[in-house]
């Protein structure tokens, strides 16, 4: 019998500030976006003005994921070639990196945790780059924060996390089932309600939704696609499963959708691994200050 409980993801989402220490930039260069005067280059002044996260971003831009051929050493140049919507999302996936601490390791471990989501944010945007897609950073930051929900209720519920978590074992295929039954709504939703919050682009919004379910998606069905095959790819690697088995589960109506198919991502697959190791290094590793 479920213990559906008394709240909803908006209501789950609404304090999470509480527990969550955003970062000053993050609040910031969320309220800057929203003004009709917003600037590239104020919004880089805002950004620089936090050490760490301007380090961050500059080390992204200049990894492997891009591949550009010069270095971008400022800001400002790295507004000029990302955007500045492109830009604003990368803040908010490494200022979440920076502010979701404290879960109790029994519930999951973080270090685990990054590297699903770097993983798969980093093969969705190769997978996206494939299909000639613009800014495909969009899907990089949705393919990192995916899971995002499963946060907030591990910080928010840890005691029903911790029985729903006793009742799959580890197998993730039956995570959002079980949630649904037990809470009343499953980490899906609750990630959507926090981008929502967070005043992320619907396109993320609608991955975090369905990244599970992408038949389920009434819009932006072809980046939520995306996203799904990656997530089955970085699953498969935390799991040692081979390249076959990794998009075993994937429906055709996915490749169909995207254009895709198995025989012309396997021969990219252990790039794509190797790339999203360097990229997950350059989010993660401390920063250097005296060289930042």
């Amino acid at each position: 019998m479920g213990f559906v409980i008394a709240m909803s993801p908006d209501e789950l989402v609404r304090d999470i500030d509480q527990l969550v220490a955003l970062p000053e930039v993050f609040i910031q260069v969320n309220h800057m976006m929203e003004q009709p005067n917003c600037s590239s280059a104020k919004l880089a002044e805002i950004i620089s003005a936090d050490t760490d996260i301007s380090s961050r971003l500059l080390r992204l831009v200049n990894s492997s994921m891009y591949g550009l051929r010069s270095r971008i050493d400022t800001i400002s140049r790295a507004v000029t070639i990302a955007g500045t919507e492109e830009l604003r999302n990368l803040v908010t996936a490494t200022c979440a990196v920076r502010s979701f601490t404290g879960i109790p390791e029994h519930l999951i471990n973080m270090e685990d945790y990054w590297r699903h989501g770097v993983t798969t944010g980093v093969i969705a945007k190769i997978l996206a780059q494939q299909c000639n897609v613009l800014h495909s950073e969009r899907l990089f930051v949705a393919g990192m924060l995916h899971d995002v929900g499963r946060l907030v209720i591990y910080l928010r519920i840890p005691d029903k996390a911790t029985e729903i978590l006793n009742i799959t074992a580890g197998d993730e295929w039956i995570l959002a089932e079980e949630e649904d039954h037990y809470l009343g709504f499953n980490h899906m939703d609750v990630g959507a309600a926090l981008m929502k919050s967070w005043q992320l682009p619907d396109s993320i919004i609608s991955v975090i939704q369905n990244h599970h379910t992408p038949k389920r998606a009434t819009d932006h069905k072809f980046d939520v696609s995306l996203v799904h095959i990656a997530l089955a790819i970085a699953r498969g690697q935390m799991t040692g499963l081979s390249v076959e088995e990794m998009i075993w589960a994937i429906d055709p109506s996915i490749w169909e959708e995207t254009g895709l198919s198995p025989e012309n991502i396997t021969p990219h697959v252990d790039k794509m691994l190797m790339m999203s190791l360097d990229t997950l290094k350059t989010i993660l590793s401390p920063i250097d200050q005296k060289q930042a």
